[in-house]
């Protein structure tokens, strides 16, 4: 029994993770960042975007990070 557990916990894992990807907002300026799952779902940043990609949009849209912000909000 503990072995047919381990066979099927994984793939019971793996089939309910979606992969997100990192996109600007298309209903806005671009300005915000958006998760895009691999079926079409959105959500925020956090679920597909690195720190790096974060906090290389917020320079380019703002022309300045706030860290501090961006600790507490994505714990980058």
């Amino acid at each position: 029994m503990k072995k047919l557990l381990l066979l099927i916990l994984p793939l019971l894992f793996s089939c309910s993770q979606e992969e997100w990807y990192c996109i600007a907002n298309p209903y806005g300026d671009g300005s915000q960042l958006l998760s895009q799952s691999a079926s079409g779902k959105l959500g925020g940043a956090e679920k597909g975007c690195s720190c790096e990609q974060i906090r290389n949009n917020e320079y380019k849209h703002f022309g300045s990070v706030d860290e501090q912000a961006l600790k507490s909000d994505f714990g980058c």
